[in-house]
């Protein structure tokens, strides 16, 4: 197995500190703040009223204190759209990215490596937190120091792992664009069903219990000169079916991505990232 390290020079934090700080994010947040703890983090989301995805993060107490991780880009975006409630809780938000540092181990040669997904293990330099997927992946997270003897690998290349694994990423231009169900965040015990009401809960409960899934999360491939953007629209024919959530460079012209596309058509039909039809899709699962 390949051992590298990655700085996650991409990924931006959010300090939540104040007495409020909890109650604040349990009213806010998909996830339920009882099962994030000095020994456990969790993936979850930020939901405008009509249960759509304002802001996607790993959420991780350090310190006494909350952190929200996610893209650099949208860590702005998401602390006004958290102030408009924070306001009413003895809470404090700020940009922490500079804070702390933030490595991506792929391997498991390190002494000290937890056993279990979303588990965290805090040793005196970092907390090191296990990601979901086959391949072990770790985020450590803290003062800790690469090591001389694991070989670096790019952000492209821890990105490229999180699309196989089917880990999605929000940024500014698909905020408020999808619901946690179409990128599957309940499967990465994202969304709590039983923590009772937060923004936008009513929307994402009725489509837990009640709900006929249209749409869902696929992984695919493309090989393709024209530029890539998130949120764009992908394509039966000239038709819209669906849209591109995020994507890592394999090489010079082929990506990997995450697209959500409705289940009919991704099972059955041709799918194009153009409307032209000039660069096709293949699902991958």
């Amino acid at each position: 197995m390949m051992h590298t390290i990655t700085e996650l020079s991409h990924l931006g934090l959010i300090h939540i500190s104040g007495s409020g700080a909890k109650q604040f994010l349990q009213g806010q947040l998909t996830c339920n703040l009882e099962e994030v703890t000095s020994t456990q983090s969790r993936m979850g989301a930020h939901c405008n009223p009509q249960g759509r995805i304002i802001s996607l993060f790993r959420l991780f107490f350090y310190h006494n204190s909350y952190y929200m991780q996610m893209p650099c880009k949208l860590v702005p975006l998401a602390i006004k759209a958290l102030q408009k409630y924070a306001v009413f809780f003895k809470v404090t938000l700020t940009d922490a990215s500079d804070e702390l540092k933030q490595l991506g181990y792929r391997g498991n040669t390190l002494i000290q490596l937890p056993h279990i997904v979303d588990e965290q293990l805090t040793t005196d330099k970092c907390i090191i937190i296990k990601l979901p997927g086959t391949t072990p992946r770790y985020q450590l997270i803290g003062n800790s120091v690469i090591p001389h003897s694991v070989k670096p690998a790019t952000v492209n290349e821890w990105k490229a792992l999180d699309i196989t694994t089917k880990i999605s990423a929000i940024y500014p231009e698909t905020s408020e664009k999808f619901l946690p169900h179409e990128i599957d965040l309940p499967t990465l015990n994202a969304v709590s069903f039983n923590k009772g009401c937060y923004t936008g809960q009513e929307i994402i409960a009725r489509m837990q219990y009640r709900g006929k899934q249209k749409s869902r999360l696929y992984r695919a491939r493309v090989v393709t000169e024209a530029p890539l953007l998130r949120g764009n629209d992908i394509y039966i024919t000239d038709q819209c079916c669906g849209s591109i959530v995020d994507y890592a460079q394999i090489d010079y012209n082929r990506y990997e991505l995450l697209v959500i596309a409705q289940l009919t058509d991704a099972k059955t039909a041709s799918l194009f990232i153009d409307p032209e039809k000039r660069y096709s899709l293949e699902i991958i699962e």
